[in-house]
């Protein structure tokens, strides 16, 4: 991974410590990479083992957040480990992050399929990850947004 240069804005946004955040921008503008880099810290920190990343389908939340450059996966090596069929004893695509507090799950999701985003929905998570949150699903929307402790959206503003 190459060092990240992040603007005085940024570097603000990292500083700030809130229960919802939202970050809307152009494509290219770095909002994705900061803000994995943020929830992902937010992750380590949180007493809850089990975490939510969600995206249109699991398709776009591994090509936009999972495996970019500069993606989760190239900002957390060797931390944070991705099995897309699923691992031991879950089955549904997740990322086991090792932290100092223990073992985080985060459970990778699809707005698109309302079968498959209730697999994830079934308790209280921790941090929430919501990538284009513009396009997503309202009723998923409504229910994750009860069922976590901190939120983070992306969103172009188209």
């Amino acid at each position: 991974m190459s060092n990240l240069v992040l603007s005085p804005k940024y570097i603000d946004f990292l500083k700030v410590d809130t229960e919802r955040e939202y970050l809307e921008g152009t494509t290219a503008a770095g909002k994705t990479t900061v803000g994995i880099f943020k929830f992902m810290l937010k992750v380590a920190a949180s007493q809850r083992k089990y975490h939510v990343i969600a995206a249109a389908d699991v398709g776009t939340a591994e090509k936009n957040l999972i495996n970019p450059e500069n993606g989760l996966l190239e900002q957390f090596d060797p931390l944070a480990v991705y099995y897309p069929s699923g691992h031991s004893s879950i089955s549904i695509p997740h990322i086991e992050f090792s932290t100092n507090n223990g073992t985080k799950i985060i459970y990778i999701a699809g707005y698109d399929n309302k079968s498959k985003w209730k697999k994830v929905l079934g308790s209280q998570s921790g941090c929430v990850y919501i990538d284009e949150v513009n396009t997503a699903d309202m009723e998923f929307l409504r229910e994750i947004s009860h069922r976590c402790d901190y939120m983070m959206t992306t969103s172009n503003p188209d």
